[in-house]
């Protein structure tokens, strides 16, 4: 991954509205209005946010008819954070996997 990539994505990130917005979607995919709704920022500063996101890549879009539905790129969020981790050769050790009771 490039400098201009890690830019794009620590942009994306370095936000406090944005992350609230991240937040938000780690539950479920949602709708602008719902965002709207659930952030309490106006419906156009939510778009713009979230057209950021998208163009950085951790966030993606799928259309519904007339709505648009919003949710993580969990894959690229991964990647971001692993990969920029690498470039500083930082070893991130592998969560273990809890066992059930």
């Amino acid at each position: 991954m490039d400098e201009k990539q890690f830019s794009r994505y620590f942009k994306a990130f370095g936000d406090p509205s944005r992350l609230r917005i991240l937040q938000a979607l780690t539950s479920r995919e949602m709708t602008v209005g719902e965002i709207t709704i659930q952030i309490g920022l106006a419906q156009p500063t939510i778009s713009r946010h979230l057209a950021l996101m998208r163009d950085s890549g951790i966030v993606v879009d799928r259309r519904e008819g007339q709505k648009v539905f919003y949710s993580l790129n969990k894959d690229a969020i991964r990647s971001c954070c692993s990969g920029f981790c690498n470039c500083l050769e930082i070893v991130v050790p592998k969560a273990k996997k809890s066992k059930k009771k």
